[in-house]
């Protein structure tokens, strides 16, 4: 019994973890500024890398400047866009996690047919908070093309 709690466990907290990857595109999507921070620890790091210019990359750190990105991002209405998480990759070692997945971010600029604006990957590092939620203490997104 204790083998399959214990993967009972590991498959909640996977479906958790996933659902923090999938949070943090629909809250910066909609524009929801508080979704979209408590998807990161308080001292999350989050790094920008574009495989075309290396030297384009950005960082952030903190919640202060988690929320300036968040608030220089466009949002619905005013614009109309997904980013799509897809194939996660997990690993969870006790109440931190890794996580692999691909992203794409479709745009319909001037209200034309939806494009693929950018797609890539993100590299996380995860933790379980005291309240049982899993939020993103670092993360790598590696742009591929833009």
């Amino acid at each position: 019994m204790d083998d399959l709690g214990e993967r009972l466990s590991r498959l909640e907290d996977e479906r958790a973890i996933m659902e923090t990857l999938y949070r943090y595109g629909d809250a910066l999507d909609h524009g929801d500024r508080d979704e979209f921070l408590d998807c990161f620890t308080p001292d999350a790091e989050y790094e920008v890398r574009m495989r075309l210019d290396s030297s384009n990359g950005f960082t952030f750190e903190g919640p202060e400047q988690l929320g300036a990105y968040f608030d220089g991002h466009t949002h619905a209405p005013a614009a109309f866009h997904k980013h799509v998480t897809v194939n996660p990759l997990i690993t969870i070692d006790g109440s931190a996690a890794d996580a692999q997945s691909y992203f794409l971010r479709v745009d319909s600029p001037n209200a034309g047919p939806a494009v693929v604006l950018a797609a890539g990957r993100y590299v996380d590092r995860l933790e379980r908070g005291e309240d049982g939620r899993w939020r993103i203490r670092s993360r790598s997104c590696e742009v591929e093309n833009l």
